[in-house]
């Protein structure tokens, strides 16, 4: 049973200035587009996560939760970009890392400010508009295209993706930069999906990182966000 509770719910959340998001085209926002919301109404937009990043993610949180205005006044400054869509459901197209990492310490709320109203819109056309504007990753584990409808409907139903956590390694290591556009580490994770073998990744991970991180400064890497050149 999850039973530890944010103890900013209960009380009126610090006046924290959130960092801007790395999403390009969000709007500004200060804390007073922030509302508090259960972390099980919020709906990924994606189907996977790098599951090491989540626990040390979640390793962070946990040293936060032992001091309660400092997990507070944390996630006052990292309030998750959403869309409300169809039902009113809030759709988050960001920090889903940092969602399940909350999730898994037990934390049950978490601040959210809404860039648009879509709420009107049909199932279907609501889909095709998060597609469009580059706000939902309808891909599985092996880097499949799957359906929006297919999509998990909580936080702890997202899978892992051994190579999106590999994308993260790399990236932690300097492998590449960290880029504002939408899903870049995914973009990284499916060009060492083809490169990498996953016998590799899953039996020996520092040797799948050091070859990732050769294969992130090749040539054929080179259109791919945050390249770095020799």
């Amino acid at each position: 049973m999850r039973t530890r509770r944010l103890a900013s719910a209960r009380t009126t959340a610090p006046a924290v200035s959130p960092a801007p998001s790395a999403r390009p085209g969000l709007p500004e926002h200060d804390h007073r587009d922030r509302i508090l919301v259960p972390l099980s109404t919020l709906r990924p937009t994606q189907a996977t996560v790098g599951m090491r990043a989540v626990a040390v993610k979640r390793r962070k949180i946990e040293k936060r939760l032992e001091t309660p205005s400092r997990i507070a006044t944390f996630l006052a400054g990292k309030p998750i970009p959403s869309v409300r869509g169809p039902g009113g459901h809030l759709f988050m197209i960001d920090h889903h890392h940092l969602g399940l990492a909350l999730w898994q310490a037990e934390v049950e709320t978490a601040y959210v400010y809404v860039i648009e109203d879509l709420s009107v819109m049909p199932v279907a056309a609501f889909w095709s508009r998060m597609e469009a504007d580059g706000r939902v990753y309808p891909f599985d584990a092996e880097g499949r295209r799957i359906k929006p409808t297919r999509l998990p409907s909580r936080l702890n139903a997202l899978r892992e993706d051994s190579f999106r956590d590999l994308a993260w390694s790399v990236r932690e290591a300097g492998g590449f930069a960290k880029s504002r556009l939408p899903f870049a580490e995914f973009q990284w994770a499916d060009y060492f999906r083809v490169h990498v073998s996953e016998r590799l990744v899953k039996r020996d991970y520092d040797a799948a990182v050091a070859r990732a991180l050769k294969l992130a400064r090749a040539k054929a890497a080179c259109e791919l966000p945050g390249y770095l050149p020799r």
